[in-house]
């Protein structure tokens, strides 16, 4: 049997945060243990920290990939701001600033598979279906620098990579990348 037939992805919102939020974190903490435990910047309190922070976005989307009752993956995010744009050093045209302004454009935050579903197609499902029914014409997505495959895999996808980004000082470089949903 194959994933398809038993992988149910369930979509959540700002209201049904507090509900899934354990999940969230738990498969974060066994995703990243050994960035974790090398880089405070890939520590379970700052990404509580984003998180917290990306779900208080009145936009905030999520949707859960579970298979037997199992978390096996999820991907979250909310539109993007002008200011998040403004702050990526462009390596395409300056119109990408305007990528995130007026609720143009989702902002994936994260995506992410427990290591035993990966390489199944479970990551691109989930995505798709959380950009199933998004209303921006646009989604995007950063991607660390030192994961080129990682970066490949969302060229795959469809998405480019229009800026780099820093967006906090202790983070990592990123590519950000768009993908035109429609």
């Amino acid at each position: 049997m194959t994933f398809a037939r038993v992988l149910a992805v369930a979509h959540y919102g700002p209201a049904d945060f507090p509900a899934v939020r354990r999940r969230l974190i738990d498969v974060y903490a066994e995703v990243y243990e050994e960035e974790a435990a090398v880089d405070p910047f890939f520590s379970v309190p700052r990404f509580t920290d984003r998180l917290d922070r990306h779900a208080a976005h009145p936009k905030w989307s999520c949707a859960i990939g579970e298979i037997a009752g199992d978390v096996v993956g999820y991907a979250y995010g909310r539109p993007d701001s002008e200011a998040e744009w403004r702050q990526m050093t462009t390596v395409e045209t300056p119109e990408v600033y305007g990528y995130g302004v007026d609720g143009r454009m989702f902002g994936l935050c994260e995506i992410m598979v427990r290591a035993r579903w990966r390489g199944a197609g479970v990551a691109r499902t989930i995505h798709d279906e959380l950009m199933r029914e998004r209303p921006e014409p646009r989604a995007s997505l950063l991607v660390e620098r030192e994961h080129p495959k990682v970066r490949a895999t969302y060229e795959r996808w469809g998405y480019r990579a229009v800026a780099t980004s820093q967006p906090f000082a202790d983070s990592p470089l990123y590519d950000a990348m768009v993908l035109t949903l429609r």
